[in-house]
């Protein structure tokens, strides 16, 4: 009777070995983008900034994780990538020959959802989550080493099946439930920030006004009891939704609040602290935005609403709907960029988006109900 070849029947020889390997980076990188979705959602300081894994525009983690498909049913999609790597280990020490029928059924069907989110990352979102990535070609990787090793035929085992569907559910409820947890503790967390924000140090607000306002209750800036300056990218993913949050928020404190835009676009084009282009069309998009004094609310919107398809030509495209020309090179309008580049320099910014409020500095974004906290206690 001939043996068939398998990867984890035969205890840790070289193919369940390797995969024992991928396993374990699963499990990290899915740790990771865990992590990740819970800074973004449920910051625990106000001062913190976004993830190291958003390497430009096109390699975003804050893409995927603000995604509708960043969460599932009430937990986080990267979830899936630590059970994969624990059920993994778990069928890679079982040496039962039902597991690894069926572990190869759930791989395949892993891969093709892998597959389907990295094609709707590109269509809809314009790039890919770096650390999803990794899990795609760790699931490829995994898929590639069943193929050439084993020759299990691939079935679905009920009592195996039960075993995944355990590690699966459980800590999916446990995490569900502490998600749940967090958003029902919003007001305890809305009374922490308001007090780390009053503790932090006061710069007092830009000597240099911008002529781009968002909102303006009053004539001169310094006159309303709300201040918000808002320095940005029109590349950067979290300007794209603190852009959409103030929108909604500005509804909410009618006469009370002026909000001005600067731009400040990580790109070395125009920023001299920069030392490459992590969005290598934001001082042109900021040129075309600045352009007219008038429109530019109705251009920031529709330069953020068109965010992965800003390139050289849509913005020139752009320049022509709107009426406008010349506005990439016009040195006068190179000139008011950069002098909202040097006002952010004051304030030693460190990313985008960074919002001064009332002459206090948060990087980064925070939920929308805590930062109406924030902006409640300086009417108060």
């Amino acid at each position: 009777m001939t043996t068939k070849r398998s990867v984890t029947l035969n205890g840790l020889i070289l193919p369940n070995t390797l995969y024992v390997i991928v396993n374990i980076a699963m499990i990290l990188v899915g740790a990771y983008m865990t992590k990740h979705f819970f800074d973004v959602h449920f910051p625990t300081g106000i001062e913190q900034g976004s993830s190291l894994c958003n390497i430009n525009q096109f390699w975003s983690c804050d893409k995927a994780t603000l995604s509708p498909l960043g969460m599932l049913f009430n937990v986080p999609t990267s979830l899936i990538a630590i059970i994969m790597g624990v059920y993994g280990l778990i069928v890679s020490f079982s040496g039962k020959q039902s597991f690894e029928s069926n572990l190869k059924v759930i791989l395949y069907f892993n891969l093709a959802a892998c597959l389907a989110l990295g094609i709707y990352s590109l269509a809809a979102l314009g790039g890919l989550c770096l650390m999803c990535t990794i899990y795609y070609i760790l699931s490829a990787l995994a898929v590639g080493i069943f193929y050439k090793y084993s020759e299990i035929k691939a079935a679905i085992d009920p009592k195996a099946m039960a075993g995944f569907a355990v590690v699966l559910l459980l800590p999916s409820i446990v995490l569900g439930y502490n998600i749940n947890s967090k958003k029902r503790n919003l007001h305890e967390r809305s009374f922490s920030f308001v007090q780390q924000f009053e503790q932090l140090k006061s710069y007092g607000d830009p000597n240099f006004e911008s002529p781009y306002k968002l909102a303006k209750a009053t004539e001169n800036f310094a006159d309303a009891p709300i201040r918000v300056t808002i320095f940005s990218d029109f590349q950067c993913p979290f300007c794209e939704s603190v852009a959409k949050q103030f929108e909604g928020i500005i509804k909410d404190y009618p006469g009370k609040i002026n909000v001005q835009y600067m731009f400040y676009p990580l790109d070395m084009s125009c920023n001299s602290d920069m030392k490459g282009s992590l969005h290598p069309y934001a001082c042109q998009a900021a040129y075309l935005a600045a352009c007219d004094k008038e429109k530019f609310s109705t251009i920031h919107d529709h330069i953020f609403a068109n965010q992965k398809d800003i390139n050289l030509n849509n913005l020139k495209l752009w320049e022509k709907e709107f009426g406008l020309s010349g506005c990439l090179e016009n040195k006068d309008i190179q000139d008011i960029v950069q002098q909202t580049l040097n006002a952010g320099k004051f304030y030693n910014l460190k990313s985008t988006p960074t919002i001064i409020i009332n002459g206090k500095k948060i990087e980064g974004s925070v939920d929308t109900p805590i930062m109406k906290a924030i902006l409640d206690s300086q009417l108060k």
